[in-house]
């Protein structure tokens, strides 16, 4: 605001402080420049009964030291000083406080002088001797501009404290700003409504200023064609409705390719329900859209191949309520998402398992490491047994926030583990009645393994543990282990898969026995032999 203009208002105002000032004057304090001491005591007396606090300097000298180092509402200055002229006074006043008024009460009476002290600033002009309710009205007209002047000053201050932090805002915000003013006779949607773009708005774009004038058809123009008309009935609804306006729509970009972006606003209206103006936001959503969308398939990808198994994956949370559930869980027991995401194992299976379920949860999450179970569910058809691979979710920090399991039904495979076991067990009982064990020859390794009926044959009693072909040799009667090492090479480079090795032990009582190795050679694509499995039989007499 200009000098001129703030003088302007605050002597328009004026008024108004006068009448301010008959109840408050004890609030003010007045600087008396006056070397007559009877001119003092009648100023004090007058000013003292109004209530004000006075303050005397009777030289030039002496009033702007007091100037320079007290606060003042207003100076009453007589320009004839012993030591100088109060034209200094007042010169000196207006440096440094342009806004404290100044009158003038003085015998000199030149135009020359009271237009002089005028130009240099002083408020008033009286000449002695003066009128006392003139010097009262004057005194209390500049108290209350000076006032005036003040609050104006901090109002303006404030305003330009307020717009500096607006820039500020703007100039470090990755949002764009726009406000728009309805013309008058115009509808609001008219392509030529004046409407500020904020140079992030262009820049968002890449358009300079000539490419994007501030009016509604820059922006207008760029719409995406399936977003032009519910963007416009969401202005609609918001400037006849007063609907709250916050939409994401596409705009043209100066690389060609359309961007997503979101704008809010608010609209203003006038006495009659008109908008006059609407001013907001506009920010570019593009990669939060690319990334919201990346998510999305994500999920659908985890969702997809989760209900493509047949394995059952859940996720609990801490608390054991279920956060995601697959297909094959809802097919199994019969349950929605809804009966499950939400819910615990105790609200849906009986509470023996479910205590088991839980119990192995909390595990998983006190260890904060995978950890691998059995566990038993029911069916239709009974209780199935599963192995459970269960894994702990964790935060930024480790922390563990739910579990994740990947249950298996492995009923059946335990059904045949059951049979194989009971197979193998009448097989042993068959095998050691009928004096007959079993070998496996690995020939990658080169590891033999026999069964406990054959270290019986051979007269050994240290367990079932692997042996090599050096110490298979060793057990043998002295005169078969070069035929049975020569027969072993011709057996690996046979064709054919069917072995059969026989040789002679000597027993710990010094008789004689024969043992007789046959077995089936397993060969891979190549033809190169793999394992030898097979049997072994004592006897008496070679076979």
């Amino acid at each position: 605001m200009t000098e001129r203009r703030h003088w302007q208002l605050t002597t328009r105002t004026c008024t108004v402080a006068e009448v301010l000032m008959v109840t408050a004057a004890s609030h003010y304090s007045v600087l008396v420049v006056e070397d007559n001491p009877d001119l003092v005591i009648g100023l004090q007396d007058l000013l003292h009964h109004d209530g004000y606090a006075v303050t005397v300097a009777g030289t030039v000298a002496g009033a702007i030291e007091l100037v320079r180092t007290h606060r003042f509402n207003a100076i009453l200055l007589d320009l004839g000083l012993p030591d100088g002229d109060g034209l200094e006074v007042l010169k000196e006043t207006q440096r440094l406080d342009h806004s404290l008024p100044v009158v003038i009460v003085t015998a000199h009476i030149s135009s020359d002088r009271t237009v002089g002290s005028l130009a240099e600033g002083a408020y008033a002009y009286l000449t002695k001797p003066y009128d006392r309710e003139e010097l009262r009205h004057t005194l209390r007209r500049a108290i209350g501009v000076k006032e005036l002047a003040v609050k104006v000053e901090r109002t303006e201050h404030l305003l330009n404290q307020s717009e500096e932090r607006l820039e500020l805002v703007i100039q470090g915000s990755n949002d764009g700003f726009w406000d728009g003013r309805v013309l008058p006779n115009e509808p609001w949607n008219s392509p030529c409504t004046p409407v500020w773009w904020s140079p992030r708005v262009k820049a968002m774009l890449g358009y300079t200023d000539e490419e994007f004038p501030d009016v509604l058809e820059s922006w207008a123009s760029r719409l995406h064609p399936e977003d032009t008309d519910r963007v416009f009935a969401a202005l609609t609804a918001h400037i006849e409705r007063r609907d709250p306006y916050d939409v994401e729509y596409r705009l043209l970009t100066k690389a060609g390719e359309y961007g997503w972006f979101r704008a809010r606003g608010q609209a203003i209206w006038d006495e009659t329900g008109q908008i006059t103006r609407m001013a907001g936001s506009l920010q570019c959503v593009t990669d939060l859209r690319r990334a919201a969308d990346a998510l999305r398939r994500s999920q659908q990808l985890l969702r997809d191949v989760a209900d493509n198994t047949t394995a059952v994956i859940y996720v609990k949370d801490a608390d054991g309520r279920f956060l995601f559930t697959n297909r094959r869980f809802e097919q199994l027991f019969h349950l929605s998402t809804e009966q499950i995401v939400g819910h615990t194992n105790h609200e849906i299976f009986p509470r023996k398992i479910a205590d088991a379920f839980r119990a192995n949860d909390l595990q998983v999450l006190e260890r904060n490491s995978m950890v691998e179970y059995e566990e038993l569910a029911p069916h239709e058809d009974g209780l199935h047994t599963y192995l459970s691979i269960k894994f702990p979710l964790c935060d930024q920090t480790g922390t563990p926030y739910a579990t994740c399991g990947i249950s298996t039904d492995i009923t059946e495979r335990k059904r045949i583990e059951h049979t194989l076991r009971t197979h193998e067990q009448q097989l042993r009982r068959a095998l050691t009645s009928a004096e007959m064990g079993t070998w496996n020859w690995d020939l990658q390794t080169g590891q033999i393994y026999w069964s406990s009926q054959v270290d019986r044959f051979l007269g050994l009693s240290d367990g079932a543990r692997p042996h090599t072909q050096n110490d298979w040799l060793a057990l043998l009667y002295r005169e078969d282990r070069e035929s049975m090492a020569r027969t072993m090479r011709q057996a690996m480079d046979q064709p054919g898969t069917d072995v059969v090795f026989e040789h002679r032990v000597i027993r710990p009582d010094g008789s004689v026995q024969w043992c007789v190795w046959t077995g089936e050679i397993f060969r891979d694509h190549d033809g190169k032999a793999l394992h030898i499995l097979g049997m072994v039989r004592a006897t008496d007499r070679g076979a």
